[in-house]
């Protein structure tokens, strides 16, 4: 009696199956989407000073275009040390 009754609704349990598995991975997408979001803000204020970091280094200890200290001097003084 219940192979009869999986036999006569077959296409109907598995078209059933199917609408929730795609509606358990859109549930997921959407998840996934606002979470990436989330992660980037956070990582907003972190971007922001590494760039700040890398222009202050970059322009640090120059005369004509010529780098006069090594990098480890200027990551000290663009983080508030030395001169």
């Amino acid at each position: 009696m219940l192979k009869e009754l999986f036999d006569s609704n077959k296409y109907l349990i598995f078209a059933g199956l199917s609408t929730f598995s795609l509606i358990f991975t859109s549930i997921s997408i959407i998840s996934i989407s606002k979470s990436v979001k989330e992660v980037s803000t956070s990582l907003e204020p972190i971007s922001k000073w590494a760039q700040s970091q890398n222009e202050c280094i970059t322009k640090t200890w120059r005369i004509d275009g010529i780098n006069t200290r090594g990098i480890p001097s200027k990551v000290w003084s663009c983080n508030g040390g030395g001169d």
